[in-house]
């Protein structure tokens, strides 16, 4: 008996978990069809001159058995979830809201002032993003912490984003925990990120996670879609190739998928709802090793262009040569919010401000490196999921199954994302 053609566009995390499923499955033949010369996708990575670089911080905290299973079945390194922030000269303990000791006085009285007046959670109605901040954390905090943070990060502002993405992901303190960590003498508040530990591979970078499984899989790089014919159920490549498949599960994003199928404007007009951000990433590494404030910190510095920075060569010694060490920043922009800088001038502001931030010094810098990723994180404009579910409930009754950050359009962390390309597999089959 012949076998069915079960095909999946892309080799990132969702991909492969695709893959993983599909080769439980001895009635299929499964291709992954990858249009770069690696997989990991987002969670991919890149070498410059003996430095590694993961697209990104990437470090994973999976509490899915399954996850747990294949991601840490190779050597790798646990750390404590110990992040720090960067706001007008001041370093702070993460997360800002609970660990305030590190302020001014007077900026500490007037964050304690705005959360002590809070408004009552029956007196507010919470219709985006900003009425959430202002209901948790009061006006004050609101206004000069998160909402400049959200312009850097989300490149929008506040009220124009829902709150169905931030659950669980921001801490909300009681006054007593915000009191407590604004005085100077007081021991150190709990840990309150969401995640106790977080782990990284030894070498081979973040994607080295599933390597175990992509090993396994049949998957064809420098295969990037041109079409899809949904009737011939065709898949031709710029390449010039075609696959005729039975099943297809797609990673990409959705507004590259939508136009390769769908010719009727009231669908495809749904793509330009679909908003993301892009990402510039800024990596740097040292001629020598320096002692950095924490393995990543954000910035709320609104003259500073980099939301947030990472310490590849603290996740493992493996990222960098020895006795060398490195950082990469990141700079987010959208369709609403323009990049404002040159590659140069972006590596200018990061220079000056590693300097006034005194993280290093220029003379330390060996390698830097500028790259531009498309799609970062999805932007969560309020009535976005009803535009999004019509182009999922269109391409399902096309039988293309998506799945993954930018299939699925969703706030999805790495080991999500694994699961949601198992799920698309089963969803299909069984």
């Amino acid at each position: 008996m012949e076998k069915k053609r079960l095909a999946i566009i892309g080799a990132g995390f969702a991909g492969i978990g695709a893959g993983y499923e599909a080769s439980g499955y001895p009635d299929y033949e499964c291709v992954v069809f990858e249009k770069s010369d690696s997989f990991g996708g987002l969670c991919g990575g890149f070498s410059i001159d003996g430095f590694h670089f993961d697209k990104a911080i990437h470090l994973s905290f999976a509490k899915e058995e399954i996850c747990k299973h294949i991601f840490f079945s190779i050597p790798h390194e646990v750390h404590q979830p110990e992040a720090t922030n960067y706001a007008n000269g001041s370093w702070i303990r993460h997360p800002v809201q609970n660990n305030l000791r590190s302020l001014p006085v007077e900026e500490r009285i007037r964050i304690i002032e705005g959360f002590a007046n809070r408004n009552g959670i029956n007196d507010v109605a919470i219709n985006n993003y900003r009425d959430w901040l202002h209901l948790q954390f009061g006006d004050y905090f609101s206004e000069h912490y998160p909402e400049v943070y959200t312009r850097k990060y989300w490149g929008t502002d506040a009220e124009r984003l829902s709150t169905s993405w931030c659950s669980g992901r921001i801490y909300q303190p009681s006054l007593q925990e915000v009191l407590f960590g604004s005085y100077p003498d007081a021991d150190q508040s709990e840990n309150v990120y969401y995640a106790k530990e977080m782990r990284y591979p030894k070498s081979g970078g973040y994607s080295s996670f599933v390597k175990p499984v992509a090993d396994k899989i049949d998957i064809r790089y420098g295969y990037e879609v041109s079409n899809i014919d949904t009737e011939s159920r065709t898949l031709t490549f710029i390449n010039g190739k075609h696959y005729e498949y039975d099943i297809l599960i797609s990673t990409m994003p959705l507004p590259e998928l939508l136009p390769l199928v769908c010719h009727d404007d009231n669908i495809t007009n749904e793509a330009e709802y679909l908003q993301a951000t892009s990402m510039v990433l800024i990596s740097v590494g040292f001629q020598r090793k320096i002692k950095f404030p924490s393995l990543w910190f954000y910035i709320y510095d609104e003259d500073i262009p980099f939301a947030r920075v990472n310490s590849p060569s603290m996740k493992s010694v493996w990222n960098a040569p020895q006795g060398k060490s490195s950082l990469q920043f990141e700079v987010y922009y959208s369709k609403e919010h323009a990049l404002k800088y040159s590659d140069e001038e972006l590596c200018e502001k990061v220079l000056s401000s590693m300097e006034n931030m005194y993280l290093a010094a220029r003379d330390d810098v060996e390698v830097i490196d500028v790259r531009h990723i498309k799609y970062a994180n999805v932007i969560f404009y309020k009535g976005m999921e009803q535009h999004r579910d019509n182009v999922l409930k269109y391409l399902a009754n096309k039988k293309i199954y998506s799945c993954g950050r930018f299939g699925k359009w969703d706030y999805l962390w790495s080991d999500q994302s694994f699961l949601s390309g198992i799920d698309a597999v089963k969803g299909c089959i069984d």
